[in-house]
């Protein structure tokens, strides 16, 4: 078996224990819960995508970061208490997903390419979300504070992942940055293998927290 799904078979099963006594939980819980199950099942079809169908999974990313940035969008709506920060979440979620259905309808071909900038474009309001969320404890305790801070860290690590991709595509059109691009894929690679294990950590460690009350 390949190590992907290890870890895949990890979150999952996180997953599977978020849902367990989920209809008594709060509305963010269940959006959470819902989103981490949702992940789970469209990371890993995106990326069996070739081996079952032989096609690329550049549309199917595009997916999967509209339903993350739409999903997590609303866990934050209903999390921030400060209706300045909720109507900002709001407002960008409707700015956001607007622009690049409107896009995708226009221009379908963009639909099956990989923007990179539409990536930054639903991954960096995430990660300002989770930055106020993590502030927001200073003033009231924050429900999932810990499962907050592991996507924060997951999605921190992955712009930065995905900020490397123009420089691993610039390596494949010059054979002298060959030697680079296999080191910038490796550590990559490492490091979003890393980082699963991390988020999957934090994540039960919420799990832990929320039992303890």
């Amino acid at each position: 078996m390949k190590v992907k799904y290890y870890f895949y078979i990890l979150t999952f099963a996180v997953a599977i224990l978020y849902l367990i006594g989920f209809k008594n939980k709060s509305k963010t819980y269940k959006i959470f819960s819902l989103f981490l199950i949702a992940d789970v099942v469209l990371n890993f079809i995106s990326d069996e995508l070739y081996n079952w169908f032989g096609i690329y999974n550049h549309f199917f990313i595009n997916i999967i970061f509209l339903f993350q940035f739409g999903f997590l969008s609303l866990f934050y709506s209903y999390s921030f208490d400060n209706k300045k920060w909720r109507n900002i979440v709001e407002v960008l979620l409707i700015i956001v997903s607007s622009y690049l259905i409107i896009k995708y309808s226009i221009f379908p071909d963009t639909f099956f390419i990989l923007h990179y900038q539409d990536v930054y474009l639903t991954i960096f309001p995430i990660i300002v979300y989770g930055v106020v969320y993590l502030y927001n404890e200073y003033d009231k305790p924050q429900e999932l504070y810990y499962a907050n801070l592991g996507i924060l860290i997951h999605f921190i690590v992955n712009f930065f992942c995905f900020i490397s991709w123009p420089l691993q595509s610039l390596s494949i059109e010059y054979d002298y940055l060959d030697e680079f691009n296999i080191i910038i894929s490796n550590y990559s690679r490492d490091l979003h293998f890393i980082t699963y294990i991390i988020y999957a950590i934090v994540l039960l460690y919420q799990l832990k927290k929320l039992k303890s009350k």
